[in-house]
């Protein structure tokens, strides 16, 4: 099994607090908690931030760093956002929220291979949030055979069904 750690999420109200104010310590904080805890990996989000987040993202990626000795989660489906983590990395980093969209696809896989990251699969379309296990394992299906088509090591991917609680979707 393996652990991530998402607490570094600009979605969440005191991290978004933190980058506003630049509260280097919050982030650390946050990631030593997360650490400690178990976490394997440590997930870095700041995609609520669209007009700032490939600064934010670096600044996320060597606050983390300067924490703890995990590897980092880059949870960004922004180009620009996720190379400017990826590249930052001191560890094989695993690239997060890779979709089976099929325009955003192919530059994804280019920056998968030029910084040897693994991936965490989001089973998702152009077609939104799958509403039924079928279409799940149709979107992770493509996410596998284009990757693995693309020489990306099985044992790099790993797919997250995107399940929703049945307290959210009365029909999941």
């Amino acid at each position: 099994m393996l652990i991530v750690g998402e607490r570094i999420n600009a979605s969440r109200k005191a991290v978004g607090a933190a980058l506003e104010t630049k509260d280097a310590e919050l982030i650390k904080k946050e990631a030593k908690q997360q650490v400690e805890a178990g976490a394997d990996y440590i997930d870095v989000n700041c995609g609520t931030r669209v007009t700032t987040e490939p600064e934010d993202m670096e600044w996320l990626v060597k606050l983390a760093q300067e924490a703890v000795d995990a590897p980092l989660c880059i949870d960004s489906p922004n180009p620009a956002a996720a190379e400017r983590g990826l590249k930052l990395c001191k560890k094989k980093a695993l690239l997060n929220s890779v979709t089976a969209e099929k325009e955003r696809l192919k530059p994804t896989i280019e920056i998968i291979k030029k910084y040897g990251c693994g991936i965490v699969g989001l089973c998702m379309s152009e077609k939104g949030m799958p509403r039924t296990a079928d279409d799940r394992f149709e979107a992770a299906k493509t996410i596998v055979e284009e990757m693995t088509g693309a020489g990306i090591p099985l044992s790099d991917i790993y797919l997250d069904p995107v399940v929703s609680p049945v307290s959210a979707e009365p029909e999941a």
